[in-house]
C-alpha cells in the first residue's frame, strides 16, 4: 500500500513553508512539476506567490495546476490551500480569483462564521494578511471566517486560507526587500507590523503548526 505523505507545491520561489520547513514535506516547484504524475493518495499544501491565480499567460503552469486541483479536489484528495493556494482552489473550483479594491495587510481578527475545530486556536489570536488579490467562493465551498475578504473555506476535503500563518520575520524580510513592496505599503505601519511578528513567533509556529497537524489527522 502506498504511504502518504505531504507534498508543498511552492509557487515563488521567495514563498516557501516558512513555519513549517523542519516538518517532514516534500517540496515541488509547480513550473518543474509533472501534473500526472502527482498521486491522488498523497496530501497537498499549495504555497503562495506575488503572481495573481489568473495570470496564466505569465505564469503558464498555473492553468495545469488548476486543472490538476479541480481534478484531485474533486476526487477526494486532501489539499490546504494558503494565500495564492487558496486562490487557486477558489478558482479552479468554480469561484473567481480577482484583484480588489485594496491591499490587506498586517495582523487582523477573523470573523468566525462557523465552527472549525482545525481552525480553533485562531478565534483568540491575530493572522498576518499580505494580500490584494481575493475571490469568489465557488458554488460548493463553505465559508468559516473572513475580514471584509473571505479568509477560510473549506471544499470537499480540503481547506483553503487567505492569510500566511507560515510567515517568519526571515519570509516576511523578503517579501518586504523590494521597490514594489516598499511603494505599495508606503502609507501602512510595517515596523509595527514586523515588531508584533517578531514579539509572537512562537505562538504564531505553534498555530501553523497546529493547524497542519489537525489536518493531517482528519
Amino acid at each position: 500500500m502506498e504511504t502518504t505523505k505531504t507534498i508543498a507545491i511552492i509557487n515563488d520561489p521567495k514563498v516557501t513553508l516558512g513555519s513549517l520547513s523542519n516538518i517532514d514535506i516534500e517540496e515541488k516547484y509547480a513550473w518543474d512539476v509533472n501534473w500526472g504524475s502527482l498521486s491522488e493518495q498523497h496530501e497537498y499544501i499549495i504555497l503562495g506567490g506575488h503572481m495573481g491565480a489568473y495570470e496564466i499567460e505569465t505564469y503558464p503552469y498555473l492553468r495545469e495546476e488548476k486543472e490538476w486541483l479541480n481534478k484531485v479536489i474533486n476526487n477526494g484528495t486532501k489539499v490546504f490551500g494558503i494565500c495564492l493556494g487558496a486562490q487557486l482552489i477558489a478558482d479552479a473550483m468554480g469561484g473567481t480569483a480577482f484583484l480588489s479594491e485594496e491591499i490587506e495587510f498586517g495582523f487582523k481578527q477573523l470573523n468566525f462564521h462557523k465552527d472549525s475545530e482545525i481552525f480553533s486556536g485562531l478565534k483568540n489570536s491575530k493572522v498576518f494578511l499580505w494580500h490584494r488579490d481575493t475571490f469568489t467562493l465557488p458554488p460548493s465551498a463553505e465559508l468559516i471566517a473572513s475580514t471584509k475578504y473571505p479568509q477560510i473555506f473549506t471544499i470537499r476535503n480540503s481547506i483553503a486560507i487567505q492569510f500566511h500563518p507560515e510567515v517568519t520575520e526571515t519570509l516576511f524580510q523578503d517579501w518586504y526587500n523590494s521597490d514594489v513592496s516598499r511603494k505599495e505599503l508606503v502609507d501602512y505601519d510595517v515596523s509595527s507590523t514586523l515588531n508584533y511578528l517578531i514579539t509572537n513567533t512562537e505562538q504564531l509556529k505553534y498555530e501553523i503548526n497546529s493547524i497542519y497537524k489537525k489536518w493531517k489527522s482528519i
